[in-house]
């Protein structure tokens, strides 16, 4: 309920401090008093638009700031605002906006700065207010199911609820079947890449080195002419001799061996030099064997060489693609192989999915068409008392109808091979149409726009839904425009009627609501010096008859007229004290 409200340069108001009961709060004042003031202060802080020109002459800003508390609103209420939890954390909620010429506007929770977004949303699920086109959960057509639904019995809700668990295990498991599908198909080609990339490497059949080898083999066959050339040469100094009769190494080594044979037992020295020359001499065969090997063997063609570079070619594209060298490569490929084992298929786990998804939409079917069946029972009832209702506050000729449709959605369930939209509700659409008049077709109830019009139809429908509307506190204003004394009863009634549940704030000129009040707030505009502003005052007793009495007579209320009031305020019961 909302407990209190502070008003700061807005409008006329220089500073007003409101505390509100529960029950029924009325305000009464005289005409161009500023009592709509009031109610457009609490729009406000409910966050309706609002500009600079709100703020009071002379100020630079205005500020609302209205206490809540919420001990008392019901559970679903309750559950509604949890995602709210870091600011909202105990009973009481504060809200505070600040309007700014000249700076940003700003808004408060708990002394939290929020966004004027989440300022709308909380306040919706605080305060109902009729009159105006702000804060009517009755007049949003999404609403209208929740108060067809609240008028089932235990068995529905039961259902309900049921449908409301099966439902959200139907959507996650929807939402898990798609992101696996995804999943399996990006799966699926991830694995085709990795296989080609193995394939790739495995083909090539790769040696650690290889590369180094290859490119010494293409460099020896682009020089096999000059090798050739030089081993030649080499072979025939070192063994052969020229063709100019130049001795050999190897033959000049002999003969010196031959020479030293001559000497070698005079001296034992003389012996180990020509053992070395010995050795000299088979190192050098030694040599010359190996030099004419290597020459034989440089056999290369071109298709060789051919092969060679290809060979080249096809390592340093893998080189590109894996790894510098062949040991990365090869690292790379165990990597691959490592994420292809990995790869898990979501084939079976699909297949499992879309057999409970299958049950789960029979369950689905099974209790949206009970609970559709029960909501045209409910609605044909509701649509009678509110015509009843609306005849009360002298509607008489106004028609109102229900209307529950179904959706189709290729993204719902299969009901009579059709695809129907589905929520956590089930498959109804549930809208309240009227018409106000003979002959008129009927409309949606939020096509309505006249304010006292809109504030009797909600009275009307509050009155039978009252206990179930789970919105704490209701605002009507305008409820009493261009109402007489008889239909003022009536209206009265309803008002107190409703108050025992919510918290009720009305602005009224008729003393039938006035005198029912638990609160009466009077509102009075004077003029201090040059300045106009507003002050309130909570009425009792005598005062209260006083104005009983104005509002029955005028300024120039006589005893009769306060004796009416006073039979009005004591001598009748109107559920004064009823609650």
């Amino acid at each position: 309920m909302l407990f209190c409200l502070k008003i700061k340069n807005f409008a006329l108001i220089e500073e007003l401090n409101i505390e509100f009961d529960d029950g029924l709060n009325v305000i009464t004042g005289e005409t161009g008093a500023g009592k709509s003031i009031i109610i457009e202060a609490i729009n406000v802080i409910l966050g309706s638009p609002a500009n600079s020109n709100l703020i009071k002459s002379n100020k630079d800003y205005l500020e609302i700031e209205a206490l809540f508390n919420i001990g008392i609103i019901l559970k679903k209420q309750t559950k509604l605002l949890q995602k709210y939890k870091e600011i909202i954390t105990d009973d009481q909620i504060i809200i505070r906006r600040q309007i700014n010429r000249k700076k940003k506007n700003k808004c408060w929770i708990n002394d939290h700065l929020t966004s004027l977004s989440t300022l709308q949303e909380i306040g919706n699920y605080l305060i109902d207010l009729h009159g105006q086109h702000s804060h009517q959960s009755l007049l949003s057509a999404s609403s209208h199911i929740e108060f067809i639904d609240n008028l089932g019995g235990s068995i529905f809700f039961q259902k309900k609820n049921e449908l409301f668990k099966c439902y959200s295990q139907w959507k996650a498991k929807k939402f898990l079947l798609n992101n696996l599908s995804k999943n399996r198909a990006e799966n699926l080609s991830k694995k085709d890449f990795l296989l080609f990339q193995l394939q790739e490497i495995d083909d090539a059949k790769l040696i650690e080195k290889e590369d180094e080898e290859l490119e010494n083999k293409i460099n020896i066959i682009h020089n096999t002419v000059k090798i050739k050339e030089i081993m030649e040469m080499a072979y025939l100094a070192l063994y052969e001799g020229n063709e100019e009769g130049e001795a050999s190494v190897r033959d000049t080594i002999v003969r010196l061996i031959n020479n030293f044979n001559i000497i070698t037992r005079l001296d034992i020295e003389i012996a180990n030099i020509k053992n070395d020359l010995l050795e000299v001499q088979f190192k050098i065969e030694d040599i010359a064997d190996k030099v004419i090997e290597y020459k034989e063997k440089l056999d290369f063609d071109a298709q060789q060489l051919q092969e060679f570079e290809n060979r080249i070619d096809l390592i340093n594209h893998l080189k590109k693609k894996y790894g510098s060298d062949i040991k990365e490569i090869l690292e790379k490929r165990d990597f691959l192989q490592n994420q292809l084992d990995n790869i898990e298929d979501n084939q079976k786990k699909m297949e499992v999915l879309k057999n409970e998804i299958k049950e789960d939409e029979k369950n689905l079917t099974i209790l949206s068409l009970y609970l559709s069946e029960q909501r045209k029972i409910i609605a044909e009832k509701l649509a009678n008392d509110i015509i009843k209702e609306l005849n009360e506050l002298n509607m008489k000729n106004c028609s109102f109808d229900i209307k529950i449709n179904q959706q189709e959605d290729s993204n719902g369930i299969n009901i009579n091979n059709k695809l129907i939209k589905i929520n956590s509700n089930g498959i109804d659409q549930v809208e309240f149409f009227i018409a106000t008049n003979v002959g008129e077709q009927k409309k949606p109830l939020a096509e309505i726009v006249s304010g006292g019009e809109a504030s009797r139809i909600m009275l009307g429908l509050k009155s039978i839904l009252g206990k179930v509307d789970e919105v704490p506190t209701m605002i009507f204003d305008e409820i009493d425009s261009g109402v007489g004394a008889r239909l003022g009863e009536i209206i009265a009634t309803k008002l107190k009627k409703i108050s025992r549940n919510h918290q009720i704030i009305t602005v009224t000129h008729l003393p039938q609501i006035a005198c029912r009040a638990n609160r009466h707030l009077y509102i009075n505009k004077y003029i201090d010096k040059t300045k106009t502003n507003i002050q309130l005052k909570i009425l009792k007793g005598k005062e209260q008859l006083e104005e009983i009495a104005r509002m029955i007579d005028g300024e120039q209320y006589g005893f009769i007229s306060l004796e009416h009031a006073r039979e009005m305020l004591y001598g009748k019961d109107f559920l004064k004290d009823e609650k």
